[in-house]
């Protein structure tokens, strides 16, 4: 099922973001956020050292977008409409855009964008994963560097599109059901019911804050934004913050590098032609992540709780199955590098 994108979504004037058009953004919200599991996934399956700071930073940003990804059902629960998990993936394409075509604009003085982005699956560093992690999550409103000035312009960002679904829940509040009956709590990952505007706000204030950041401030809740703490990983610093001239940059205590496994990036369609050992691995890493999308569809589509617990447990099988695969160190016959997880639906 092809959803309408989020750039055609935010065509429409405000005036015309009614009921239907926030159901339509919200399934596409849905698989905007489940579209960064993979390849954060990817990088995480590749690091071998568990106590290195890259995992730990990398886990607990995965860990913050499955909450996303949950707060987006349920915001869509709320409005009675259904999230379609599987067949949204379905939709996404690696190497390819971000749902929606989402491409922030950003300004190569503060951070050195790539204009032909894409989202990849394997990286040959630690260093080339991050920069395509802050592309992805780039603020609305950046803390300007001491040397930048902050950015003038306007452009389409996660940032945005999260805060017209908030005015259209703000504007249609009157109309909305705020049905939880098929939404799912998850108190561990501060996944919440949606039962009124209020806490549809408060969501979606979670997932731009963890996200990008509030405007010019890098911290919500007391933690770094996934923009800046994936800059950490790309300057090898920590970030420092100045609230006197409220400008930060990446100039604290270094941060050692993290060794992953050779996985360089997945080509568009999956491997072609891989060995027979490496297409066994594969078919279980691909049924792993099959099976914990079904089950996510299943648990959004009647409410249940066991589902959703059949889910985690099915992504748990999708690290052990991708970390064998990683071990198992078969080069490719196509490319440098090994194979590792695609990511791809059975």
């Amino acid at each position: 099922m092809a959803s309408k994108t989020i750039q055609r979504l935010m065509q429409p004037s405000a005036a015309v973001h009614d009921a239907a058009w926030l159901q339509a953004a919200l399934q596409a919200a849905i698989q905007l956020e489940l579209a960064t599991l993979p390849p954060y996934l990817s990088a995480l399956f590749s690091i071998a050292d568990q106590s290195s700071t890259a995992f730990a930073l990398i886990n607990d940003i995965v860990f913050n977008e499955m909450t996303h990804f949950g707060m987006a059902c349920n915001l869509l629960a709320a409005t009675g409409g259904q999230p379609a998990i599987v067949a949204g993936y379905r939709d996404t394409v690696y190497p390819g855009p971000l749902p929606g075509g989402v491409k922030p604009k950003c300004d190569n003085s503060f951070f050195p964008c790539d204009p032909d982005f894409e989202v990849v699956l394997g990286f040959a560093d630690l260093k080339s994963f991050a920069k395509m992690c802050m592309q992805i999550e780039y603020p609305e409103d950046p803390v300007p560097r001491p040397a930048a000035l902050a950015l003038g312009e306007t452009f389409p960002s996660i940032g945005e599109f999260y805060k017209a679904i908030a005015e259209a829940f703000t504007n249609n509040t009157a109309e909305l059901p705020y049905t939880t009956t098929k939404q799912l709590t998850k108190p561990t990952m501060e996944v919440t019911l949606v039962d009124s505007l209020a806490n549809a706000v408060k969501a979606i204030d979670l997932i731009r804050g963890e996200g990008e950041g509030s405007s010019k401030n890098p911290f919500f809740n007391g933690k770094l934004s996934h923009f800046y703490a994936f800059g950490e990983l790309f300057h090898g610093a920590t970030y420092v913050f100045d609230p006197v001239t409220q400008t930060g940059d990446w100039t604290g205590t270094a941060i050692p590098a993290a060794a992953i496994a050779p996985m360089t990036p997945i080509p568009l369609g999956g491997y072609p032609n891989p060995p027979a050992q490496a297409v066994a691995a594969l078919s279980t890493c691909d049924q792993n992540l099959t099976d914990m999308l079904t089950e996510l569809d299943e648990a959004w589509a009647t409410g249940s709780a066991a589902s959703l617990g059949a889910a985690i447990g099915s992504m748990d099988d999708l690290g052990d199955s991708a970390r064998t695969l990683l071990g198992l160190a078969i080069a490719r016959t196509d490319a440098p590098g090994i194979y590792g997880p695609q990511f791809r639906l059975k």
